[in-house]
């Protein structure tokens, strides 16, 4: 098992660097200094392999991001966490290669479906919660309807930075969260 996993750790690198599609179980193989018959043995076909390896990039990415609310303060501001939530999205996304999540989408719907229901379990369970105790902090504006901020802003993030991979090239993570996710949430924000 322990073999399994690390086999699945070394095919999410090829995937992410390279996208699903380019990678073949021969790459795959070959990277792992295993056989494609070995291979196969753990791994009923390509589509499964890429399911294990999104699961592991969403399970890291979901470990990132409870570790700091365990750690961070109870108290901490509602605003805090969720821009921690896009700091550590976008990382993840900066090291992913354009083609990965295209990739997905067009040709391992299953494992694509995956990274939406993480997402919009993200957006739709925590980020809407951390709004919702923002409002009940009075910590926003009175008009603001917090479920199209959702989905006007915050769901959309990797729609808008994917298709142009010179956001990532151009702008560091902290000049891309600024824009996309600081900057609005100030402008729902109550002023003191």
């Amino acid at each position: 098992m322990k073999k399994k996993n690390e086999y699945i750790e070394q095919a999410l690198e090829l995937f992410s660097n390279y996208g699903c599609k380019r990678v073949g179980m021969d790459d795959v193989a070959e990277t792992l200094g295993i056989s494609k018959k070995t291979l196969y043995g753990l791994f009923i076909n390509k589509d499964t392999l890429v399911q294990e390896s999104v699961s592991l990039l969403l399970q890291r990415t979901h470990e990132k991001m409870s570790n700091f609310f365990q750690t961070s303060k109870v108290a901490s501001n509602p605003f805090d966490r969720i821009i921690h939530i896009y700091r550590v999205g976008l990382k993840e996304l900066r090291n992913l290669s354009p083609t990965f999540l295209f990739g997905l989408k067009k040709y391992y719907p299953e494992a694509y479906k995956l990274y939406d229901n993480f997402v919009q379990t993200l957006v739709w369970t925590y980020v809407l919660d951390l709004l919702n105790e923002a409002k009940r902090q009075n910590l926003l504006k009175e008009h603001i309807n917090i479920k199209l901020i959702c989905e006007l802003f915050l769901l959309r993030i990797d729609k808008i930075i994917l298709p142009n991979r010179e956001f990532f090239d151009g702008y560091s993570t902290d000049e891309l969260l600024e824009h996309l996710i600081i900057v609005p949430l100030h402008g729902i924000r109550k002023m003191p």
